[in-house]
């Protein structure tokens, strides 16, 4: 008799996306989240229906208030699972509603809104180094939830894998750097 090796599939379930807002460090800006509704784009739920996908307003601090002064669409399907904002506008969303490691898992918008640098799971690890993190019936659970993300003074988000490593990137240029042993997260693989 042959067995073949499988990795561990855990069932997961997800609360309904809702709004959700960060603020840099500075307090100067807020951006809200609105979700969208396009499920059948998201992994494991072909023809469902597709539609609007997840948008940002940006808000500024001025005379006393916060004025938005621009929306755009974001990269996810429903909604990231995690979205931080920089001093100077920039903001980094990480993973998608229902969907850890699927599709763009790590998108940066420059203060403007345009898109600077997205990243998928592949762009980041070697296929190999893909098989080996758990899954969920519909995540792959690349990274350390352990950790809210933040970004520092300096324009860098730091991201810890659950392999134990860390992710650094910088968001003027989008570029990253990984340390292997870098991360505060116990690998779970």
């Amino acid at each position: 008799m042959f067995l073949a090796p499988t990795a561990a599939v855990h069932g997961d379930s997800w609360a309904a996306a809702t709004v959700k807002a960060a603020a840099s460090a500075d307090g100067e800006t807020v951006v809200r989240m609105t979700p969208g509704v396009s499920i059948g784009d998201t992994y494991g739920f072909a023809g469902a229906p597709k539609g609007e996908f997840a948008s940002a307003q940006w808000f500024r601090f001025r005379e006393n208030r916060y004025e938005l002064y621009q929306t755009i669409r974001l990269n996810n399907p429903v909604a990231p699972v995690d979205l931080a904002v920089a001093n100077d506008g920039s903001v980094v969303t990480l993973d998608n509603w229902h969907n850890v490691g699927f599709g763009d898992i790590v998108v940066i918008y420059a203060p403007d809104g345009t898109l600077r640098k997205k990243y998928r799971l592949d762009d980041l690890y070697s296929a190999s180094t893909v098989e080996i993190f758990v899954r969920s019936v519909s995540s792959i659970w690349w990274r350390c939830t352990e950790v809210d993300p933040h970004i520092e003074p300096n324009g860098t988000l730091q991201v810890d894998d659950t392999l134990g490593g860390r992710f650094t990137f910088h968001l003027e240029d989008g570029a990253y750097t990984y340390a292997a042993d870098g991360g505060k997260c116990t690998p779970r693989v």
